[in-house]
């Protein structure tokens, strides 16, 4: 009896199955292949765009972009000056709505909170923006910050730091063509005006100042420097404060430096109307 008809037929199966392995282990070889090339095409393409970007630059003492990356700085103009080094900071309080700036002392060209109203207080405001300008045209190093924000849904999207800059330009405290001045205008509190005026600076200059003036009331003086200062760390002997006037109130205290609690957190929010960040 013959049984050879049994073995081929066995032997055929087996290489089958053999050349399926190699199928499959074929094809997965030549999807690692083509993703190791995709890869090192695209790592390729990126490192010869960034090497041809950083080549751009812009001609000698031009104030314009200069493209050194692909990242966001390369969207952001070289500072303006950074040849200044101390940093003055008038606080602002209200917001002038008037059209008339002949006007600007009386009261009904104002928003006033209810407390400024019939105290004097339009007359401090003046006070410390005229006080402002003359502490940096005496100080070329200086620049002038007006701080404070979109703090009243009357005045629409006016910041108090707008309205005190145009205060000081329509009456001519500037010297002629003066450039060292310039706004904050998110601050809703004086932490705020003080931390947010020195990343102010920075944008400003390119750096961070060196020494510090706020100009305020007096009886903010004391929150300024034992509170607001030394919550930001800011060196006490690089930091002065010019008070000028009325009656002392206390809402910030040494167990809410940031002024993030409680009535203080309220008197933001309210202060917040069109909800910026």
């Amino acid at each position: 009896m013959e049984f050879s008809p049994i073995l081929p037929l066995f032997k055929i199966q087996e290489k089958k199955l053999i050349t399926l392995k190699r199928a499959i282990f074929l094809g997965f070889f030549c999807i690692l292949l083509t993703s190791l090339i995709i890869n090192a095409l695209n790592f390729g393409f990126f490192y010869l765009e960034n090497f041809e970007s950083s080549l751009i630059k812009t001609p000698p003492n031009d104030n314009s972009i200069e493209i050194v990356s692909n990242d966001s700085q390369s969207l952001i103009p070289q500072p303006p000056h950074p040849e200044l080094r101390d940093l003055v900071i008038v606080a602002g309080h209200a917001i002038f709505i008037g059209n008339d700036f002949d006007k600007v002392n009386l009261e009904n060209g104002w928003i006033l909170e209810g407390f400024q109203k019939g105290g004097g207080f339009v007359k401090i405001f003046l006070e410390h923006i005229r006080k402002g300008v003359e502490l940096v045209v005496d100080n070329k190093d200086a620049l002038l910050i007006f701080s404070g924000g979109q703090t009243r849904p009357s005045a629409g999207p006016r910041s108090e730091a707008q309205s005190y800059w145009e205060i000081a330009q329509s009456l001519n405290m500037f010297p002629k063509e003066y450039s060292s001045a310039t706004t904050e205008e998110y601050a809703r509190d004086s932490y705020e005006n003080l931390a947010f005026s020195i990343c102010r600076f920075r944008e400003f200059t390119g750096h961070y100042p060196r020494n510090i003036t706020v100009v305020g009331f007096k009886f903010k003086k004391r929150r300024f420097i034992e509170l607001h200062r030394a919550a930001l760390k800011f060196p006490i002997e690089r930091f002065n404060y010019v008070g000028i006037d009325p009656k002392d109130k206390k809402l910030f205290d040494k167990d809410d430096l940031y002024g993030c609690r409680g009535k203080l957190q309220q008197k933001k929010l309210h202060r917040d109307p069109f909800r910026r960040r």
